[in-house]
Formats: structure tokens, sequence, C-alpha cells
């Protein structure tokens, strides 16, 4: 009930992580990352997300993915989908050093495009690449960038070719 006190405690954290303090007061320190008060107040509703906040959550997924129960989630920060498209495998072939990201179930990135987020998810297990979309755009070039460089990268790094045509891909809708 919102009455509780456990409630009540999380509220007035949350109240104080935006309204009190200097911006560039440190919040949280985790995943190589530092998160401050200004970049909480992102979150806040017509706030424009920023790279930390969405680079801490994905922190947050993987960290998660670790605990017994849940797939293996392998996420991209938020500069390799951009780094990808503007120079190929070869431009990001040293991202993945000493990873072998094909050994996890599945794998996050996260897009920024202008001005909104997007988030791209290969199921590993599944061969499905899914592009979501609150928008609703599609984003059919950008799931076949994605699954070349997994080609390249299982070629390289592992030395097994992927078969393409097994693989789905799909632009969701905004539902």
């Amino acid at each position: 009930s919102p009455r509780n006190p456990l409630f009540q405690a999380m509220e007035s954290e949350i109240s104080a992580a935006f309204d009190s303090g200097e911006p560039e007061d440190i919040l949280s320190r985790a995943f190589k990352l530092t998160v401050t008060r200004e970049d909480i107040c992102t979150l806040q509703p017509l706030g424009w997300l920023n790279d930390r906040i969405m680079n801490f959550y994905m922190g947050l997924l993987v960290e998660r993915s670790k605990k017994e129960g849940y797939p293996a989630v392998y996420a991209f920060n938020t500069f390799f989908y951009s780094k990808l498209s503007s120079t190929s495998h070869k431009g990001v072939k040293k991202w993945t050093k000493g990873v072998d990201i094909f050994e996890h179930d599945v794998i996050l990135v996260p897009i920024h495009l202008r001005i909104h987020w997007t988030l791209l998810v290969v199921d590993l297990r599944e061969k499905t690449i899914k592009y979501f979309d609150s928008l609703g755009q599609k984003g059919d070039h950008i799931c076949k960038t994605v699954l070349k460089y997994l080609e390249e990268e299982s070629k390289e790094k592992r030395n097994i070719e992927l078969t393409a045509s097994e693989w789905t891909l799909h632009s969701m809708g905004t539902e």
C-alpha cells in the first residue's frame, strides 16, 4: 500500500534525488559509471535521457541477468551502434576483446536516433533480432547492420560461419 513505511522511505529518497543538492552531486557509482543528480533528473517527465542513464540501466540489466533464472545478457554501450554504422565491424571489433558475446542468451543494443532512444534485442537462442521503437519507425536496416556485425564477429572470434537465412529480423510495432 502507498502508506507503508518502506514505500514512504523510497518516495522520500527519490524526491531528495530530484529536489535537493547540486547538479554535479554524485548519486551512484557502478559499472564504471558515475551518475550525478543532473543525470537522474533526466528521468523526470519530459526529460531527455542521456547516455549515462542508458548505460547505467544496461549495466543493471546485465547484473540482474547473473541471477539464477534469468537469461544471460550482454549489453553494448550507447556508442556502439553509431560507431558500427559509421565504420563497420573493423571499427568495433576491439569492443568485445576478451568477451565471447555468443556465450550469452540475449544481446542488447541501445540506439540513439537524434531525438529518441530505440533498442535492438538479439536473442541468440531463437536466432531473432528485434528492433523496438516507441515511435513505430522501421529499423530493418539497423537489424541487417547488426546481423552483418554478428556474422563478422562470429567468423573472426570463433571461426564459425553464421547462416543469415536462419535468422529472423523484426521491426516491432508501437504496441
